[in-house]
């Protein structure tokens, strides 16, 4: 099915161009992950899973 509707394309600038976009959206995403130097801000957050209340409510 895709092989037909991409061989009677005269231009494939579109979809080259829609995936460049996601692979470097996608990069930009990966290197603010790994590269993030607050860690922080992350150990509450890590933390959590190991928390003994168990509580349910929300505390501001």
């Amino acid at each position: 099915m895709y092989k037909q509707f991409f061989a009677h394309m005269e231009s494939v600038t579109l979809p080259l161009f829609a995936m460049g976009v996601f692979v470097t959206g996608f990069l930009l995403m990966l290197a603010r992950t790994f590269l993030y130097k607050h860690r922080s801000d992350f150990e509450p957050l890590a933390a959590l899973p190991l928390n003994d209340e168990s509580s349910t409510e929300v505390k501001p």
